[in-house]
């Protein structure tokens, strides 16, 4: 197994797909960890001196077709933490929508969520379980119902919307590049 050290920003910003395999359990992080990954995405905005290392992401290729262009992994360990940053970028992209930035809102939802010119599963970055598929692209997709659910996938999203949107009030466009996958969020990519 061979490791690499890479940003996060670099990680969804490549050509890759990540696809959570039906042997993983479904999206379960709660506020708690919400709020954790929060924190930690505010500090280092602050802090550009700090490095915090995100964990491992455990992939392995899978199938890949020739010519495609999207290079999909298994990711084995990391799912919760690579699904609820995808959807934290979301809720970072709707707010910037509702702040009238919307070059960052494409940015984000271009370099970050999706891959543009691909359709179906490989138009997402990162693709859940199949039970929590549905929700996961209305998010991403940008058609989630306007919900605050307290738990799953809307939940997060919900979550984060309403802490962009209290971080973002007075100083919206500078805020919102500060939060946008900051340079010094390390993970660690490793796979076959």
């Amino acid at each position: 197994m061979e490791a690499h050290v890479k940003c996060v920003r670099e990680i969804l910003h490549s050509g890759d797909q990540f696809l959570v395999p039906f042997f993983q359990r479904h999206y379960r992080w709660r506020k708690e960890n919400w709020e954790r990954l929060l924190n930690d995405i505010i500090a280092l905005a602050e802090e550009e001196e700090t490095k915090h290392f995100l964990g491992p992401l455990v992939c392995t290729p899978f199938h890949p077709v020739p010519g495609e262009g999207v290079t999909p992994y298994q990711l084995i360990d990391g799912q919760q933490r690579l699904m609820t940053i995808t959807l934290a970028l979301a809720a970072l992209r709707d707010v910037a929508k509702l702040s009238g930035l919307e070059d960052i809102a494409a940015e984000i939802h271009e370099d970050f969520l999706i891959h543009r010119r691909r359709q179906g599963l490989q138009r997402l970055k990162v693709v859940p379980r199949v039970e929590d598929r549905r929700e996961y692209e209305d998010v991403i997709e940008g058609t989630a119902p306007a919900n605050t659910e307290s738990s799953g996938i809307i939940g997060a999203y919900s979550f984060f919307k309403r802490q962009w949107k209290a971080r973002t009030v007075d100083d919206s466009e500078a805020a919102v590049k500060r939060m946008v996958l900051p340079e010094n969020w390390t993970g660690g990519l490793e796979g076959d």
